[in-house]
């Protein structure tokens, strides 16, 4: 059973519960209450007939019922708990697929999916070194605004100007929206891809690489300066911008190399998903490696 299969198993067991809970206390309240049994008990025969395709009074009857519990003075959770997903229904699964509830409890519930740690955006704006990693942030907060149609976001820069910095900003503003976020450097989705592509048979192999694949966010910092391994690289890298591009899910790029130089180590295909005008917002941030001290 994977991460996802024991998530789903675990939010389907909580519904049982919280139904067997429901259903214990609403015995204790009819058993104490004549009209609120009366009124189950109408709800439960024309619900029958319903079942039957037979003529019935359901509705009349569901708001008797309801009416009874709020004369009571109880909640009508006690008769119908509420779904922690309603989206799902807490069953895990949308239309065939993991639901983003899910996704989001095995991709947030695990710190190795966070290469970069999440910063608080504000906080961080304030610290901005310089003019123009200003300007980054102002057009990151344009980025993650809701209005927003451009799913993928790259900065570009020179070493030590902020990037890794904003762009962990980024993630803790996901996050804190109730997004499923994985960052990592390029150096680690080369290992993720690496640990993918060569142990497939192992029971017990925790897959890194398929969150960088289902998160509402990916973060991939420093782009370009990774190993190019036959094979992996740039296999893996094209399914993934590939995939998130298609899908027009939220992605933030992080490179010290140029359009021109992107376009000479990647392809073509890599490319042109990337600096899709009409799917990337793009910046380049000119300033000072704010590492280095000036005389």
């Amino acid at each position: 059973m994977n991460s996802y299969q024991k998530a789903i198993s675990l939010l389907r067991d909580r519904r049982r519960e919280a139904l067997d809970r429901a259903h214990l206390a609403f015995r204790a309240a009819i058993q104490k209450d004549d009209g609120l049994y009366a009124a189950f008990c109408e709800y439960q025969e024309q619900a029958i007939l319903s079942a039957q395709n037979k003529p019935n009074d359901l509705e009349a009857a569901k708001k008797k019922l309801t009416a009874s519990i709020k004369a009571a003075g109880l909640s009508e959770a006690v008769f119908n708990p509420p779904h922690e997903c309603e989206l799902c229904k807490d069953t895990g699964m949308v239309f065939g697929k993991y639901c983003k509830c899910i996704v989001k409890r095995v991709i947030n519930s695990d710190k190795a999916n966070l290469s970069i740690s999440p910063a608080d955006f504000d906080e961080t704006e304030k610290t901005a070194p310089s003019p123009a990693i200003k300007k980054a942030y102002k057009a990151a907060r344009e980025y993650l605004s809701p209005e927003n149609t451009k799913p993928f976001f790259v900065l570009v820069g020179t070493p030590g100007t902020g990037k890794t910095v904003l762009a962990s900003a980024i993630v803790g503003a996901a996050m804190e929206n109730g997004a499923s976020a994985v960052s990592v450097t390029s150096f680690d989705f080369v290992r993720r891809a690496l640990d993918y592509h060569t142990q497939f048979s192992i029971a017990d192999y925790v897959d890194r690489f398929t969150p960088m694949l289902d998160c509402d966010l990916l973060v991939i910092d420093d782009l370009g300066r990774e190993s190019v391994l036959k094979n992996v690289t740039m296999e893996y890298l094209y399914t993934v911008i590939n995939e998130r591009w298609r899908s027009k899910k939220r992605t933030v790029i992080t490179t010290n190399l140029t359009p021109s130089e992107l376009n000479a180590r990647y392809g073509e295909g890599i490319f042109s998903r990337i600096y899709d005008k009409s799917r990337t917002m793009f910046l380049s941030v000119d300033s000072k490696n704010k590492r280095i001290k000036s005389d």
